[in-house]
């Protein structure tokens, strides 16, 4: 098949890694894939250095006729098969330069709860989660347009050193160092993550933030952090995964998700996780045995919880083996890349059979 992936961001986050990682299981697959939209973001300079063909279409609003014009040529002479559009604009611009009843044939994926709308021109939608799933029923999209795919992460490199690793991020061996990962803004409530450790009376426990704290929520986290000694900023990180086996258990915090990435790579990594009950994450993480989860805004709940990690090392280490055992059975980028190329043949076959 020929694929050409459709998304309109500058920078980094959820939906631009998902579709690179789709891109890259794609071609390795056999299929040739190619990527429409800025050049000059974050994820068409990826593209460009993992050798994948890149389009640079502007797509400057919802309503920008050179683009649509632009993108249906691109199609049109690339001879493409699907059009892949991601996050609300990718998804608008792949349904208006596809079709629903042949080639091109226009899909989208949903990758938040709040979207709902724009896909109505394309001839199906892959909800990351079932909450997307049950979100897109709710704005009127038929239930048998709307497949569910879980978001896939691939596994990250093997720690050999676990040790050297600690002491390369500066953990000392007598911490219990928690992290995060994610940007910083205010759904992913990196602030309720400064409150616990306020009120977590273990003076061994740290947390590690992962992310560009450079946005305005982020330099309201840090102001209020900057009375805890115990609070470590990493700054942005391209090598999550290398690092993440440094650390002790997860914490995710989000007031809203769909099907957090950097929730996969936690369980990916064997650690404990301890999340609140956003979006998809009840979907993937059973409560008590693979993870702890807490109602989202919920300090107190929070903070109880991630005690639990540091009191109770057995049931910490049970969670995480049965994290790493639900993401190797369910959550893998080949299992999620295999799913998405099954249903671009099933959504093929039956343009070839109206």
């Amino acid at each position: 098949m020929r694929i050409i992936h459709i998304l309109h961001s500058r920078g980094y986050g959820g939906a631009e890694n998902h579709a690179l990682i789709q891109m890259q299981g794609q071609r390795a697959a056999g299929h040739t894939v190619a990527f429409a939209g800025l050049a000059d973001s974050w994820l068409g300079r990826a593209c460009k250095a993992a050798h994948i063909e890149v389009f640079d279409v502007r797509m400057a609003g919802i309503y920008d006729v050179f683009s649509m014009w632009k993108l249906k040529r691109i199609a049109r002479s690339w001879q493409a098969d699907i059009l892949h559009g991601h996050l609300i604009r990718g998804s608008h611009y792949a349904g208006r330069a596809g079709h629903t009843d042949r080639r091109p044939l226009a899909l989208s994926t949903a990758h938040a709860t709040t979207a709902r709308t724009h896909m109505q021109h394309c001839a199906h939608i892959i909800a990351v989660s079932g909450a997307v799933k049950r979100q897109l029923q709710q704005a009127g999209y038929a239930e048998r347009r709307v497949s569910v795919i879980w978001n896939g992460m691939p596994a990250g490199p093997a720690c050999t050193d676990r040790a050297a690793l600690r002491a390369e991020l500066g953990i000392t061996p007598d911490q219990f160092a928690l992290v995060n990962a994610g940007r910083f803004i205010h759904d992913k409530g990196q602030d309720l993550l400064v409150q616990m450790m306020a009120a977590l009376d273990r003076p061994q426990a740290h947390l590690w933030l992962i992310g560009d704290p450079q946005t305005d929520h982020g330099r309201q986290v840090q102001a209020l952090a900057s009375a805890h000694p115990r609070i470590h900023f990493l700054g942005y990180r391209n090598d999550v995964q290398r690092i993440l086996p440094a650390f002790d258990g997860y914490v995710l915090s989000s007031r809203r998700e769909a099907m957090p990435l950097s929730l996969i790579e936690a369980m990916a990594a064997r650690l404990p996780i301890v999340t609140t009950s956003v979006g998809g994450v009840p979907e993937v993480v059973s409560d008590g045995e693979s993870g702890l989860i807490v109602p989202s805004d919920d300090v107190g709940a929070l903070t109880r919880a991630t005690q639990r990690l540091l009191d109770e090392p057995a049931l910490a280490a049970r969670m995480a083996e049965a994290g790493l055992a639900h993401y190797r059975a369910h959550l893998t980028a080949d299992t999620m890349i295999q799913r998405t190329l099954a249903l671009y043949t099933q959504q093929l076959s039956h343009t070839a059979h109206r």
